[in-house]
């Protein structure tokens, strides 16, 4: 606890605190050389808590904010996590001017990475508070999930969340998934559609006005990759919740697009080069 109050200048709430999240308030440490996000619980202490710690330091993954320490003394409870610089998405697609589509392709990607290590598991995990501001970005704009395996500390305060391991329930994630890609693609939170016919009103709609797409959205792209990826935004919101895709496909067909959007942009490259000679000659 003494190492965590050094940390925070003795949980500064002026020049250390992030926020107040799910567990409790959230602060900006630095512990040797390596700046850290710390969770203070706010509510009560969890009698599960070193058991939910130690099942947290077992499903890492890179594309998960990863628990990095604990502190469990003097009627405190607090977790230490990797801290991301760039924060979440949501306040990044606010605030980024530079924010292009390959780029959110690849943060997508990360994110589905993160939620696919998650059902993979023995048993499967469901995140099921998966949203643009659980995922997270370093200083190179890789994307991390937050909260993840987090719901046994959180069950006793919202009762939409017992049952977080096992079961078949994957499909609430991918449900979240595709909200996520609609609000990466427009920059909008689409809110709740609670039909494939109010999914497909919504993005026709901006289709039709030529709103679809974030105005701040930079650079270029092919159509074969739109298409492909509101595809897969629409498929991951699909009713009834069975045909909803596995994460594992939704991770495939983000991958290709990827590729496409790599292999475009290098056959713009070499085409801007070969312009170049011909005019130099």
């Amino acid at each position: 606890m003494e190492e965590l109050r050094q940390a925070t200048n003795n949980f500064d709430l002026d020049n250390n605190h992030l926020g107040f999240g799910c567990y409790g308030l959230v602060y900006t440490g630095l512990i040797g050389d390596r700046i850290v996000a710390i969770k203070r619980e706010w509510l009560h202490l969890q009698p599960r808590f070193l058991d939910e710690v130690s099942y947290m330091s077992k499903i890492q993954h890179e594309n998960l904010v990863n628990l990095i320490g604990y502190c469990c003394e003097e009627g405190n409870q607090l977790l230490v996590f990797e801290y991301m610089v760039k924060g979440n998405v949501r306040d990044y697609l606010g605030d980024s001017s530079d924010f292009t589509f390959k780029k959110r392709i690849s943060v997508a990607l990360d994110a589905a990475k993160g939620l696919l290590h998650l059902h993979n598991l023995d048993p499967p995990v469901q995140h099921k508070r998966f949203r643009t501001g659980k995922v997270l970005l370093d200083a190179d704009l890789n994307a991390k999930v937050s909260d993840a395996g987090m719901l046994g500390l959180l069950q006793d305060r919202d009762l939409r969340l017992l049952n977080p391991r096992g079961g078949l329930e994957e499909t609430i994630d991918v449900y979240s998934f595709g909200l996520f890609l609609l609000e990466l693609i427009t920059g909008e939170k689409p809110g709740l559609l609670q039909s494939t016919f109010e999914i497909m009103q919504w993005i026709l709609l901006r289709r039709s006005t030529n709103t679809l797409l974030d105005d701040n959205m930079p650079g270029t792209f092919t159509n074969q990759s739109l298409e492909a990826y509101m595809k897969i935004t629409i498929e991951c919101l699909t009713y009834p919740a069975i045909d909803r895709p596995k994460m594992d496909m939704v991770v495939t067909e983000l991958e290709t697009i990827y590729q496409n959007e790599v292999i475009n942009e290098e056959h713009e490259v070499a085409l801007g080069s070969e312009l170049f000679n011909i005019t130099i000659q």
